[in-house]
């Protein structure tokens, strides 16, 4: 027959032995000089230099280094995004009630449209300059006709990027989590209308304006707040999450710089990429 309370004073007295042994392990950890000393420099007065430091050192790699800080900066906040704040906030959207606003100004962004867009713009001004009868008219429009194309080859590079990257890493869109409870990454997968990191459409609008910025630059704060404001009503109306905004955001801006090198007539003397 088990004697209960033989075994309820065993229990007691190993567990005050295990207090008293971890208190005194405790204390002696406290008293070693390693311990004091990383307690010391975790001191506000002493931690304080080392973070003034360590932010100068950050700003200043940034002001050299700014595409390869940005690289960073995108994926440390995007691996981020992905672990903590895709889903719980992809869900709550999907949740609430729906916004009728913010989806219309989603939609209004043309995405997969963009290139008949284009296409057609440059057929215009180059039909345009052909039919022409004087040389000042026929060189504006080909000089406009030139402009869409140097948009037309930043879309179809930041296209090309996003679509390698959308097959490589397969992430379920957020319809999937709304109707099948599913969040994450399958890689490989060529449905890519089921995919989506990076955005199609955050990455295709990006391009667009920001190639389109550069021949019209009194107006580009217009269009960059037009496709910030865009970009924020395609996350809060859950066509895409937060990492997929950002992640598309920089490859389209990433791109017209890629574009610009490739049309430069001094891209001999330009590195593409500086580390």
């Amino acid at each position: 027959m088990i004697d209960r309370k033989k075994i309820a004073e065993r229990f007691k007295t190993v567990a005050t032995a295990a207090a008293q042994k971890s208190a005194a392990l405790f204390d002696k950890a406290l008293k070693s000089p390693a311990v004091r000393k990383a307690a010391d420099s975790l001191r506000w007065g002493n931690l304080r230099p080392r973070l003034v430091r360590g932010g100068e050192i950050v700003a200043a790699f940034t002001r050299e280094q700014p595409k390869t800080a940005a690289f960073i900066y995108v994926c440390l906040f995007c691996a981020f995004s992905i672990g903590f704040l895709d889903e719980p906030f992809a869900m709550a959207r999907l949740s609430a009630p729906q916004q009728g606003n913010l989806s219309a100004l989603a939609d209004l962004n043309p995405s997969g449209w963009w290139f008949l867009i284009l296409a057609g713009l440059w057929l215009f001004y180059m039909a345009v300059a052909g039919l022409s009868l004087t040389t000042d008219v026929f060189e504006k429009n080909m000089v406009k006709a030139r402009a869409v194309l140097f948009v037309l080859l930043t879309l179809a590079l930041s296209s090309g990027v996003t679509l390698a990257l959308n097959i490589v890493a397969g992430r379920y869109t957020p319809e999937f989590l709304d109707t099948m409870r599913l969040y994450g990454f399958s890689a490989f997968r060529f449905r890519v209308s089921e995919t989506s990191f990076p955005s199609f459409a955050v990455q295709s609008l990006w391009a667009v304006v920001v190639a389109a910025a550069s021949f019209w630059p009194k107006i580009r704060w217009y269009l960059y707040a037009l496709a910030a404001l865009t970009t924020l009503s395609t996350v809060i109306a859950a066509q895409c999450f937060i990492s997929d905004a950002v992640m598309g955001t920089y490859i389209g801006i990433m791109m017209y710089f890629v574009a610009r090198w490739i049309v430069s007539e001094n891209r001999e003397n330009i590195p593409l990429i500086s580390l």
